[in-house]
This record gives structure tokens, sequence and C-alpha cells, in this order.
């Protein structure tokens, strides 16, 4: 098997600046991140989609080098490149998890781990399959399908809330606003800084609500978990809940989605892949999954601050500046991935780096997702085998998350 040459771009490095939405669109991207890496590797961008400016972070080394220094880069002001510190003080999110670091992020974590572990996650397998076995049964006598909506969309944002206790009514409007919340420049779903907060008030708002809802009438649920919970021996105030519930359920649901819409494309561009899976779903899942899921990086990146100048790989940082550690390109580093651009459902090792690189943010939710990727591709697979795009998949606008808004497939009805 010949090795997939590394990817080109025309542009100059002085060209190249993922602080730009539209510089995500590009065909060239892979290239670009590839030239980046090779040749600068922490590089300065500047851009009016960037706030005041971030280092990008390509190398994997380097990428988990940061990550595990929290008291140098800080998640305390923000994960996003595009919004600045304080975009994230009039959030509230200062106080989620995800914005916080240790100590306080090692309290806060503990009191939803128990409702992320591989066991209690086990437990919930039952759940997703039907979940994903309800979703194929939609489309199965059809033939064809809009896959993120009717697919992608559809069994994330259901698990999730059925773990966060979210009456079926108010899906719809939750998703809507993940959507916005995540949407970076796209104007589909608002694509402006002012949107975006917009879209993180009112999911902490309905936090709140939902909070206060279960602190009158408990039920068995990860809300009900939260209110009730106790840091340090006090009980959890109702107004930490919002931040909670806006990480909880936007992380849940978006990240999963990329993944299951991306890999469904990339089963298009690569079909002896999925000939490979399906010959061997069950033996073949944990690699395939692992592969998904660096192919796609849903998160390209994640964004911290800088709390004292330092030196950091030969780059001279200044407090209060902003870096973003992009985990798209570390994870087609040579170094850790031999032939990084072949698609390879069987690669062993995979030590993928798009649930995080180590350190204390590692993804809460990669067991989950896991399972829900997994759930969904061995029930589309078995039941409607020919499955496949039928035209280009039409790309998020966006710096942080690599999503797709719309892919058409077709296969034959069931």
């Amino acid at each position: 098997m010949s090795t997939v040459p590394i990817p080109t771009t025309a542009l100059t490095l002085d060209e190249i600046n993922p602080a730009s939405f539209d510089f995500w669109l590009r065909d060239d991207v892979e290239g670009a991140l590839a030239k980046l890496r090779h040749e600068r590797p922490v590089a300065w961008h500047q851009h009016p989609d960037s706030g005041k400016g971030f280092w990008s972070i390509t190398r994997f080394d380097d990428v988990a080098a940061a990550t595990r220094d929290w008291e140098t880069f800080s998640s305390a002001y923000g994960i996003q490149a595009m919004t600045d510190p304080e975009d994230m003080q009039y959030m509230g999110a200062i106080r989620s998890m995800i914005s916080t670091d240790p100590p306080k992020h090692t309290k806060l974590r503990g009191v939803v781990n128990r409702g992320f572990t591989p066991k209690m996650i086990a437990r919930a397998e039952d759940a997703v399959r039907e979940r994903a076995r309800r979703i194929v049964d939609a489309i199965a006598p059809k033939g064809e399908a809009e896959f993120v909506t009717e697919v992608a969309d559809a069994l994330p944002v259901a698990i999730i809330c059925d773990m966060m206790g979210v009456p079926e009514g108010d899906r719809a409007k939750l998703l809507d606003l993940t959507n916005r919340l995540l949407a970076g420049g796209d104007r589909d779903f608002g694509g402006t800084r002012d949107s975006l907060l917009q879209a993180a008030g009112e999911l902490r708002e309905y936090g709140l609500w939902l909070g206060k809802k279960r602190l009158e009438h408990p039920e068995n649920d990860l809300t009900t978990t939260l209110v009730h919970a106790e840091v340090d021996g006090e009980a959890m105030p109702p107004e930490d809940l919002g931040p909670f519930f806006l990480l909880l359920i936007a992380a849940g649901n978006e990240t999963t989605r990329t993944a299951i819409s991306q890999g469904m494309w990339a089963f298009t561009q690569f079909p002896h892949e999925k000939r490979k899976w399906q010959a061997d779903l069950e033996g073949l899942s944990a690699s395939a999954v692992e592969e998904i899921i660096r192919w796609a990086s849903p998160v390209m990146h994640m964004r911290r601050t800088v709390t004292r100048d330092t030196t950091f790989a030969g780059a001279q940082m200044q407090r209060n500046q902003k870096i973003a550690m992009w985990y798209i390109s570390a994870n087609r580093d040579e170094k850790y991935f031999p032939d990084p651009y072949r698609f390879d459902i069987a690669r062993t090792p995979n030590e993928q780096g798009a649930f995080g690189t180590g350190g204390a943010h590692f993804c809460l939710g990669s067991h989950l997702a896991r399972r829900e990727v997994t759930a969904m591709f061995v029930e589309l697979f078995r039941r409607l085998p020919d499955i496949e795009a039928t035209a280009e998949p039409e790309r998020l606008r966006s710096n942080f998350i690599r999503g797709i808004k719309r892919l058409p497939v077709a296969f034959r009805p069931a």
C-alpha cells in the first residue's frame, strides 16, 4: 500500500491565517496546516474574525505541552480563539467547568464525573442503540436523506437531553441554541459574536430554569445530580447550573454530530474502508471509531490565555495573549501518525488527540461519544450497506467546529 503524499498549498507562510473563518472553507487547508507545522509551528495570527489575535500551535508535542501547563496557559478566560476575556465574563462562562483551572476545575469535574464514567456509559448502551435504530427506521424506506439533520443531529441531542432530563418539546430549541453558540462566522446560524453571546445566555437561563425545577421535583437525571451536589461541603447554588448546562448540552451534541457527519463523508470518499468495516462490524468497531474521530477532529482548536510572559517553542509570548491549540493539525502530525493522510479504520496504535492531549481538560464525554458513533454506523451499515453521500458536504464557516451543515445521502430503501 503506497503512502499518501503530504498535501500542499500555494499560500506563503504569511498568507496562511487560521484566524479567518474563510480560511477553513479552502480546499488546501490540510496543506496549509502541514506547512505551518513544518516551517512555522508556533505562529502569530491577526484577523478581524479572531478578536485581538492569537498564537497558533500546530505540532502534537507542543499542543500536549501547552495543555498540561495550566499555570502558564489558563482556561479561565474562554475556549474559543474568536472571543476575548471580556466576552466570556459577560457570558458568565468563566464559572463553568471548562473555563476553570485546577484545583477548582478538579472539584467541579468531580461533580459530573459520576454521570460519565465508563460503567455509567455502558449502562446507557441499550438506550443509545435503540435511538440509533429508531433513526434508521425513519429514513430506511425513503432511499435518501439529508444526513446531518435526519441522522447525525438526531442521536447525540437525544442522548444528552435524555441524560439531562430535558423535555422532548424543548429539544429543538436547545439544538438551535447550540448551533448558534458554536457557529463561528456562519450566517445560517447568526454568525456574529453578539449571536454567540446571546445563545450562551439563553442556554444558561434554560439551565437555571431546569435546575430550579429539579430542586423542587428531583428526577433520575444528571440535572438533579448537579443541583443536589456539594462542592467543598456546600451545596452548589442554582445559578451555577447555567454554565454547567451550557457546557454539557453543547459539548454532548455538536462534537458527536460532527464526527458522525465527517465519518459519513469519509466512507463515501474511501468506500474500501466502509467495505472493510462491514466485513467485520464488531471486530473493527473500536479502531474504526478512533480513526473517524482522528480524521474528523470535530473541535479544531481549544484556546488558552497566557498568564505570564514566557518563551514557548522559541516564541516570545506576552501575558494576556491567546493561544490556539490546533487538534486538527496535531492529528496529522507525521511523528505520531504514520501515513497521516490515509483514512485507515484498522490504524493501530491511534492515540488521536481530538478528545484532548492529556491534562485536566481531557474530554469528559469521550466514552459516550465513542458509543454513539459506534452505534450509529453499525446500525447504518447493517441495514443500509450501500449508503453514501451524493454531493459534496456544505461546510460550516467556523474556525472552531469542523462542522458539516448539509450532506445528502442515498441508499437502497429497506
